[in-house]
């Protein structure tokens, strides 16, 4: 379950280009936060470090926060991170207030548990969903809803239905959906006498000799023609 994790923070007078990057050059990050819970957007700097820190905890980016802002702790969650194209550092971060007793919309991974049966049978283990769209109380998002696939032989699938979701966690999720799969690869044996082969000496025309049709006449037998035509 997701924990209040504090976060330091730090206003900054401006937003343009300029002050981003000297904040950035000094292991700071940008950022902004909004919501419902607040007036107007709040203009901050996070220490990169710290930031990173918060972020990578088993709640990941799903992690509640508590910042300071306008004098009162407020909780937030990671909205949006903007990564440098190259390096993958974060350049700029939203963070979005949210109220302990009021339902938000997160994505919650899937990872599987256990050995499909399957799997020595030949099969291929397939996930078509790996995160899971929830609805649930700030403080009751899950860490992941694991599935136990230790009974699934080739031809078998799980849907979103067959997740185990914690009390009072509402799948967004259509149910039917399907999260995992075996399957068993089949392997195309080529036929005789399909396309690329060569054709067998039994499947000639009755009669026909190889070279016969369209052949040039050998240089002796062009000139035994000739004399019989004149």
């Amino acid at each position: 379950m997701s924990k209040q994790v504090p976060l330091a923070v730090a206003p900054r007078a401006g937003s343009g280009k300029s002050e981003a990057k000297s904040l950035r050059r000094e292991g700071r990050v940008p950022a902004i936060a909004y919501g419902r819970d607040l007036i107007e957007s709040v203009a901050l700097s996070v220490d990169a470090h710290e930031l990173w820190r918060a972020l990578n905890t088993d709640a990941g980016a799903n992690a509640i926060l508590r910042l300071q802002l306008d004098g009162e702790d407020q909780l937030v969650i990671t909205r949006e991170i903007q990564r440098h194209p190259v390096k993958r550092t974060m350049q700029h971060v939203d963070f979005v207030t949210v109220s302990r007793d009021v339902a938000i919309d997160v994505e919650v991974p899937i990872p599987l548990t256990g050995e499909a049966p399957g799997v020595d049978e030949g099969g291929l283990v397939d996930q078509d969903l790996y995160s899971l769209p929830v609805r649930v109380l700030p403080l009751e998002v899950p860490d992941e809803v694991t599935l136990d696939i230790s009974d699934l032989g080739i031809g078998d699938t799980k849907r979103v239905e067959d997740l185990e979701l914690p009390a009072r966690v509402e799948a967004l999720e259509d149910p039917e959906t399907v999260v995992v799969s075996v399957y068993f690869e089949s392997i195309d044996v080529p036929e005789p006498g399909e396309e690329g082969e060569e054709p067998l000496e039994e499947e000639l025309a009755e009669g026909e000799e190889p070279g016969e049709e369209g052949e040039e006449p050998a240089e002796g037998e062009a000139g035994a023609e000739a004399t019989e035509q004149g």
